[in-house]
């Protein structure tokens, strides 16, 4: 079923589809989200937030249940209309890296700078060398500023690094007074360009006059 109404200026909106099994009611969620926004159409048939389907969020991984369990083999098409910021966060064109002891027990580990964006593109995560893949049915997730492992990663002194790929695209500014005569080619400068006004021009006149 397409999705009416506004497109987003960039991008596109992501997607997760779900099979149910006639008797599960609770699924994992690629992204935290409110009810109202998900898009969440079962077996062809649209939803309705906060009435058939709720949201939560436990030991770091978003959920969602609906009030009935979907049909064995019910297909579930989830959009996410828009990801919930949890934290207050100025991006950065700047990468970031965190690394962390395993203790062969913890799953969940707190990064030092929230992610401006919670998606597979944002990271690569590394246990012993290692590449670990994103997504609640691989290795790890990350909502807010949690990382969390499907296992245990194994004991080891900054054997866990997290390197936060996303930036922006900065506009680059000139300080104040940092423009010097050496910049500014001879004959630029015009009268045209100063806007001068022209009773200043007139009394300027007169004073040279005398």
């Amino acid at each position: 079923m397409a999705y009416i109404g506004a497109s987003p200026s960039y991008g596109v909106f992501d997607r997760q589809v779900l099979t149910g099994d006639g008797t599960l009611t609770t699924f994992n969620l690629d992204h935290m989200a409110v009810p109202t926004s998900l898009l969440v159409v079962l077996d062809g048939v649209v939803q309705e937030p906060e009435y058939s389907y709720s949201t939560s969020i436990s030991s770091g991984q978003p959920k969602i249940t609906f009030s009935e369990a979907p049909d064995n083999n019910g297909r579930i098409s989830i959009v996410y209309l828009g990801n919930e910021v949890l934290t207050p966060t100025s991006a950065t064109s700047e990468t970031h890296i965190n690394e962390f002891n395993g203790t062969g027990s913890a799953t969940t580990f707190t990064l030092t700078r929230t992610p401006s964006a919670n998606n597979a593109a944002n990271f690569a995560v590394f246990v012993d060398n290692v590449y670990q893949r994103y997504g609640s049915s691989y290795a790890y997730t990350v909502v807010g500023a949690t990382l969390t492992f499907t296992s245990a990663p194994p004991a080891g002194t900054n054997n866990i690094q997290c390197i936060q790929l996303n930036g922006v695209n900065t506009l680059n500014s000139v300080a104040d007074g940092a423009i010097l005569t050496a910049k500014i080619a001879d004959g630029n400068v015009t009268k045209a360009k100063l806007n001068f006004d022209p009773e200043d021009d007139a009394t300027a006149l007169a004073i040279a006059l005398g």
